[in-house]
């Protein structure tokens, strides 16, 4: 009970600080409630109490300044610390993340919005495994994670300054198999907060542009290439961590203004695999390097939401090299470009993705590409 109201005092003290804050800047406290599972047979600790915890969202509402906000639908753009008690004291502890999120309005009137919401950042697990004082919590290996949330929520207009907001989460933590093991921890949730807007964006103040003077969908075929790294373990926890090279080139085709379909091919090294046929064969030949080798063709769609996108892709393997988990592969990446893709027919960007198959992620990776 001490715990929960200190984090009660938490969460809504800094809406008593934000008396003064520019147009269309707002700030959300919330309090979570819900319960860990296990989604996994083999996982061998349990939840006993429930999953409660707190976030505080700084969000920034667009109205039309930059030229793609009104196509995008007006997205708001938040920075949010987030703390989740586990339900497991002794064996998990507690998780904190950082999460850049991004909300989009599913519907919208005077008073009542149905919104989404995707975070995505890095968390801590405060009691990962250890194989000496912590060797039952086969979920998570790792005090550093990706915290990944899903939001879908309403917002009530209660007042000039206050929104209302319940909604149901659902967060995920992992760090893609980068040190084991790494089953990952779920937490669905449900949520309630508040948010400030000293100064609110109102339906007046949106600065909308007639169809026809907005910027029009490109109809060329645009290419992309990208490089990038990451590195995972295999099969021991705590055990040794090989590198992952990933590189990829497509042809895209924008949809409408802000969605673009992608075509490519791509080619992963995977380190552990080269390794573990070398020791078999106790022959270091250009065969096993082949054997770590896989390529396969994917289809990929990207939204735009100015200069950062989010991309979902579907591989599906040419190659059937050893320690291939599947014939398919999923991909979701971030990408923030250096150049407003919009307005430059070259824009190079950062990126940094997850790959899985089936619903075990693989790997993490981060890399540098160019859109042309």
């Amino acid at each position: 009970m001490r715990y929960f109201c200190t984090i009660i005092a938490f969460a809504f003290a800094p809406l008593l600080m934000a008396q003064v804050l520019p147009k269309g800047w707002y700030l959300e406290s919330s309090l979570h409630l819900g319960k860990a599972f296990k989604h996994r047979s083999t996982i061998t600790i349990d939840f006993p109490g429930l999953s409660y915890g707190t976030e505080l969202n700084f969000e920034v509402q667009t109205y039309g300044k930059k030229h793609w906000h009104q196509i995008c639908g007006y997205p708001r753009w938040g920075i949010a610390l987030s703390y989740l008690h586990s339900g497991n004291d002794a064996e998990m502890g507690a998780c904190i993340a950082v999460l850049p999120n991004v909300t989009v309005d599913f519907f919208k009137s005077a008073k009542i919005r149905i919104f989404g919401r995707l975070g995505v950042g890095l968390g801590v697990v405060t009691k990962p495994y250890n194989r000496l004082y912590n060797p039952k919590n086969n979920m998570v290996g790792s005090y550093l994670n990706n915290s990944t949330t899903l939001r879908l929520g309403m917002a009530w207009r209660i007042s000039k300054h206050l929104e209302l907001r319940p909604s149901a989460t659902f967060t995920h933590f992992s760090n893609a198999a980068s040190t084991l093991p790494n089953l990952g921890i779920n937490i669905p949730s449900f949520q309630i907060g508040i948010c400030y807007m000293y100064d609110p964006v109102e339906s007046t103040d949106y600065l909308k542009k007639d169809k026809e003077s907005l910027s029009k969908r490109d109809k060329r075929v645009q290419f992309s290439h990208l490089i990038s790294m990451g590195y995972r373990s295999v099969k021991t926890s705590n055990g040794p961590k090989f590198l992952v090279w990933h590189t990829s080139f497509d042809a895209g085709l924008y949809l409408n203004r802000s969605n673009r379909l992608k075509i490519g091919i791509e080619y992963d090294y995977i380190g552990a695999t080269q390794v573990f046929a070398t020791h078999s064969s106790g022959q270091n030949t250009p065969q096993r390097y082949w054997d770590a080798s896989r390529i396969s063709l994917f289809l990929a769609d990207e939204i735009m939401l100015g200069r950062f996108a989010i991309l979902a892709q579907l591989g599906f393997y040419l190659t059937q090299n050893p320690g291939q988990p599947w014939f398919m592969s999923i991909r979701l990446s971030g990408r923030y470009y250096l150049r407003d893709p919009y307005l430059n027919k070259t824009a190079p960007f950062l990126t940094i993705t997850m790959k899985s198959h089936k619903i075990v992620a693989e790997y993490f990776s981060m890399g540098l590409g160019m859109s042309f």
